[in-house]
C-alpha cells in the first residue's frame, strides 16, 4: 500500500515537472515566446492595415528564429523569419526591421505621389509617435530597386532626432510595404532647455571651427535638433536639444570645406561635429 502510494506521488511530480518544463519551452522557444509573438503582433497589424498582401491566412504562417544578418549598430539582437518575410528585433523585442524574401521585378503601377500617401498612412499605423517626412527617393536611376524609398524622422516637442530615422520601402507595382527599418526604438531624451542663446552658440560653433581650420562664416539656415554627444564616448548618450550650424570656411590647405557643428542649447558643449556632409562624427577631443 506504502508503495503503491510513493508510485502515486512519484508519477503527479513527474507530471508537475512535464508541465512546467512544457510551460518554460512554450514561453521561451516555443510560439509563447516574446520574440515570436512580438513577430506575429506586427505580421497581424500589417495585416489589418493592408499594407502586406494576404494571399496567406495568418493561421498558416510559421515563425521561425533566424541568424542575425543585419546587425547595424547592433540594435538586432534576434532575426524571425516566415515564408515570405524577415523582421528584426532589439532587445526589447520591439520590433526594429522587416523585409521582404523575395525581390520582384521591376514594375511600376503606383505613382510616386499616391506611394507618398501610402507611405505616411502606414508610418502612422506601425510607429506610436510623433515623425515627420525628412526625404524620398523614387528609386528611378537604380533598375534594380522595385520599390519607392521614404525617410521619416522621429520627433518630439517640435524638435527632430537628428541622426534617427524611419525607413519605409513602398512597392511600386501593388503599393504594399516592401520594407521598414526603424533606429529610434531605444533612444532616450531630455525635456528641451534652451539656456544658450542663438547668437551665443554660433559663436561657439565658429570658435570651434576655427580651432581646426581657417577663418569660417555660419550659414543663416539654423536648426534646433534632438543629438546625442557623439564627442566624447564616456558621456551620458541621452538626446538633448541643441543647435546645428553649417559653417563654411578653408582648412589649413586652402581647400574649401563645409561642417555641420552640434552646440547644445543647455550649456553650449560641442555634441559633434560633422565634416562636408559626412554622418560621422570628425573630430574628438
Amino acid at each position: 500500500m506504502k508503495l503503491k502510494k510513493a508510485s502515486i506521488i512519484v508519477l503527479l511530480i513527474i507530471l508537475c515537472l512535464l508541465v512546467i518544463v512544457g510551460i518554460i519551452l512554450y514561453n521561451f522557444i516555443g510560439p509563447g515566446s516574446k520574440d515570436i509573438k512580438a513577430s506575429k503582433e506586427f505580421i497581424s497589424k500589417l495585416y489589418s492595415i493592408n499594407a502586406i498582401s494576404n494571399e496567406f491566412s495568418l493561421e498558416s504562417i510559421k515563425y521561425e528564429r533566424g541568424r542575425v544578418l543585419n546587425n547595424d549598430k547592433k540594435m538586432v539582437s534576434k532575426s524571425i523569419v516566415t515564408q515570405n518575410y524577415g523582421i528584426d528585433l532589439d532587445k526589447n523585442n520591439n520590433v526594429i526591421g522587416f523585409t521582404k524574401k523575395e525581390i520582384p521585378v521591376n514594375t511600376t503601377k503606383i505613382s510616386l505621389k499616391d506611394a507618398t500617401i501610402l507611405a505616411d498612412s502606414y508610418i502612422k499605423k506601425i510607429y506610436d509617435g510623433e515623425v515627420i517626412l525628412k526625404s524620398i527617393n523614387d528609386n528611378m536611376d537604380e533598375s534594380t530597386l522595385p520599390y519607392y524609398s521614404f525617410v521619416y524622422t522621429k520627433q518630439k516637442n517640435g524638435y527632430a532626432f537628428y541622426f534617427d530615422e524611419i525607413k519605409v520601402n513602398i512597392d511600386k507595382e501593388n503599393g504594399f510595404l516592401d520594407g521598414y527599418s526603424n533606429s529610434t526604438m531605444q533612444k532616450e531624451s531630455k525635456e528641451p532647455t534652451i539656456n544658450i542663446s542663438e547668437e551665443k552658440a554660433k559663436k561657439i560653433a565658429l570658435e570651434t571651427f576655427e580651432k581646426y581650420n581657417n577663418s569660417g562664416e555660419a550659414r543663416n539656415n539654423v536648426e534646433l535638433v534632438y543629438a546625442n554627444n557623439r564627442m566624447d564616448k564616456k558621456e551620458n548618450q541621452i538626446y538633448e536639444v541643441c543647435y546645428v550650424f553649417t559653417t563654411d570656411g578653408k582648412n589649413d590647405k586652402g581647400s574649401y570645406i563645409s561642417w555641420k557643428i552640434f552646440v547644445s542649447a543647455e550649456n553650449g558643449t560641442i555634441l559633434n561635429i560633422l565634416k562636408d556632409g559626412a554622418e560621422e562624427e570628425v573630430v574628438t577631443n
